[in-house]
């Protein structure tokens, strides 16, 4: 922020004489400041609220509004107001204390030289984080103006990656016959062709990718199939273009004559709206909930989401009902919602048992209150359904639109949080929770993930998946790395990467051993059906200090009838490097009994290769940073080259993950790198099924 700004100020500070010091150090220093002195909590939201800020500075000590609740009150109101603590202790516990409830710094009182170069330095962030706001509003508005003409569009337009169809207009979908766009996209485009075309055209699309011609459209006509198998003469226009930030081509093919007006509006209509509510759905409300995030945070107005969801909906509904009757049951429960908005608000059907609630502009005790009243109504309401009388209760969260916001998913994601919070503090459900980023401390969460992990083991909610790894030199061995999803509702939680988080060391070799188990017998149904696989596991740094596992490994492998040779034990770098000795003996333990070792996230650290004169490792799996230097930020190979040839010089194997592209895959090949892992070879599935010819 250039010196020449105003600078809009919160001051709280017991001492009115010591405030208007402030002010007029500030003042002499050059720093034109409009200060406003907080004499209580209630004034402090009232006044982020209804005015923008740009800096609140607090002594640690203040009786009239506690420092920590104030920063608190910033946060839960989503308001980017960075803070700044003065404290009358010396030393540095004062500092870690403040930067643990959120303040930016902590500077000591009377130091105001120091205290000017903080102001400055977070002046000067908040500039760029400001600038970063609207940038990031702009983008997403250009982009959303791009999609909906590419959506609106009578021309039928698709985008093409690798042969495949990354993106299609309705108009597109429809010219070929099917319902929506999600039946094309995602699809070879050479699949929607006649057999005998297809070699023409695949030489063709590829000497367009070559050519890159960005100006000059080229001419295609070939002979579509229709979904139901019909011919379809079709004349196309070929260009070379960007889409989502790769490069892919435009297939542009003409409207025909015929479409009314009033067509497209009704099919526009009906697009937009949930069959059996008349609400407004998902894809629709997204685009509104962006205009009202955008609209926040250019008024400074708040604006408030609210997450309802039907409690135990399966169970409180469709048991009893059946489906036609669920549908019945929503078009009562979405007639209640209506009769509860008001001015400007806006209500939309979001799944398949939860609903959305905009409200332009709220408070956050309006927003809870209104959601108290709404559940409360819901609680009270006798719904009927398919003959039968029900009973139903629901559940919200809330989530604030504010100059933070960002875009629909952050605020949904909030709002889904706080509901699942919301939930997981009572089972029973007619609960709300309004989502607060520092609502849970540290601890709070740990424990939270430790019991959702315990539950998940005891009751059976993990699942396996399986993620290729490809060999680029031709050794047909089968590799798939073994993943574990811990089922919450509808969403899969990666369960390993908090429990290392945590280091709680018993949970984390009770969860590497059920992967284990579980993968061992994955693995033996494999050999049942004479496929003969291989699996990478992962183990937490608990395991490798188990000296009990390698004797359990060799039970578990005799009682699957798996051999130790198909099995490969991957460590994190940081892992081996912080428990050498642990590390190295289990290292040979399991490499005696046949086995692998692999460590992954290598080349991160000052002397990556120091950890490997100690544990002997077979595979190393290159850190993912290596590939996005040169994949999505368009850097040299070199770093990448240079490890690789490293590690082949020590004759250990090199797994390369997150290749994502098939540009990759030359500099990947030269290099001799062993295996390659990312979505471009397959993204993990439930089933161990790739076809790993390279055909």
């Amino acid at each position: 922020m250039s010196s020449d700004n105003t600078i809009r100020l919160l001051l709280i500070n017991d001492n009115p004489t010591e405030a208007q010091r402030l002010v007029s150090m500030l003042q002499n220093a050059g720093r034109p400041n409009r200060a406003q002195h907080v004499a209580s909590e209630a004034a402090l939201t009232k006044l982020l609220q209804e005015h923008t800020w740009d800096l609140l500075i607090a002594t640690e000590q203040s009786r009239q509004v506690d420092a920590a609740n104030a920063i608190r009150t910033i946060s839960k109101l989503q308001k980017d107001v960075p803070a700044i603590l003065l404290s009358e202790r010396e030393g540095s516990q004062p500092t870690v204390e403040g930067l643990k409830i959120g303040a930016r710094d902590v500077v000591t009182v009377d130091d105001d030289q120091h205290l000017l170069l903080v102001i400055q330095r977070e002046l000067t962030a908040l500039e760029e984080r400001r600038k970063s706001r609207l940038n990031d509003r702009r983008y997403h508005a250009t982009l959303k103006r791009t999609r909906e003409l590419l959506d609106s569009s009578k021309d039928a337009i698709a985008y093409v990656s690798d042969g495949l169809i990354v993106y299609a207009n309705d108009s597109f979908a429809e010219r070929f016959g099917y319902k929506d766009r999600d039946d094309v996209e995602y699809q070879p485009l050479i699949d929607m062709l006649t057999d005998g075309e297809q070699p023409d055209a695949r030489e063709f699309l590829r000497q367009c990718s070559i050519n890159n011609n960005e100006v000059e459209a080229q001419e295609w006509q070939f002979t579509a199939r229709t979904v139901g198998g019909a011919p379809l003469p079709t004349r196309a226009e070929v260009l070379s273009t960007v889409y989502e930030e790769e490069r892919c081509l435009q297939v542009r093919i003409a409207a025909s004559s015929g479409n009314t007006e009033e067509l497209e509006a009704q099919l526009n209509e009906a697009k937009f709206r949930d069959a059996a509510t008349g609400l407004y759905n998902r894809q629709r409300f997204v685009q509104l909930l962006d205009n009202a995030i955008q609209s926040a945070a250019g008024s400074q107005r708040t604006g408030g989401l609210m997450y309802i969801e039907i409690d135990r909906f399966e169970e409180s509904v469709q048991q009893i009902v059946g489906v036609a009757g669920a549908d019945d049951l929503h078009r009562k429960f979405a007639e209640l919602l209506q009769s509860s908005v008001r001015r400007g608000d806006i209500i939309a059907r979001y799944g398949e048992q939860s609903y959305c609630l905009l409200m332009p502009e709220t408070t956050p005790d309006s927003a809870e209150s209104r959601a108290k009243e709404l559940l409360q109504k819901v609680a009270d309401t006798i719904f009927e359904a398919a003959g039968k009388t029900l009973h139903i209760t629901a559940s919200t969260g809330i989530s604030l639109l504010s100059e933070t916001s960002g875009n629909a998913d952050k605020v949904l994601e909030q709002a889904t949080r706080a509901h699942n919070q919301a939930v997981s503090k009572d089972a029973s459900g007619n609960t709300f929770a309004l989502f607060e980023p520092d609502s849970e401390t540290q601890g709070d969460a740990d424990t939270y993930h430790r019991a959702r992990v315990t539950q998940a083991l005891e009751a059976g909610n993990l699942k396996l998946l399986f993620q290729p790894i490809l060999s680029l030199q031709g050794s047909g061995e089968k590799i798939y790395e073994v993943l574990v999803r811990l089922m919450d509702g509808k969403d899969e939680l990666a369960p390993i990467a908090f429990l290392e988080a945590l280091g709680d060391a018993g949970l984390s070799t009770k969860m590497d051993r059920w992967v284990i188990l579980a993968a061992v017998k994955a693995a033996a149904a494999q050999i049942a059906k004479g496929q003969s696989v291989s699996l990478l596991l992962h183990l937490t740094a608990a395991s490798l200090k188990d000296p009990s596992l390698p004797a359990w490994l060799g039970v578990a492998f005799k009682a699957a009838k798996v051999p130790p040779k198909s099995v490969a034990f991957q460590m994190r770098a940081e892992d081996i490097s912080s428990n050498l000795h642990a590390a190295r003996d289990f290292a040979k333990q399991v490499q005696d009994m046949g086995c692998r070792v692999a460590v992954c996230h290598f080349g991160t650290g000052l002397s990556p290769f120091k950890a490997l004169e100690h544990v002997n490792v077979d595979i190393a799996k290159i850190d993912a940073s290596f590939v996005r230097e040169v994949q999505d930020e368009g850097e040299g190979a070199d770093a990448l080259v240079k490890l690789v040839g490293q590690l082949k010089e020590i004759n250990t194997q090199v797994i390369v993950p997150h290749v994502e592209q098939a540009s990759m895959l030359p500099t990947l090949w030269q290099t001799g790198t062993d295996y390659i892992q990312g979505y471009y070879v397959q993204p993990p599935g439930d089933e161990m099924d790739f076809d790993f010819s390279l055909d």
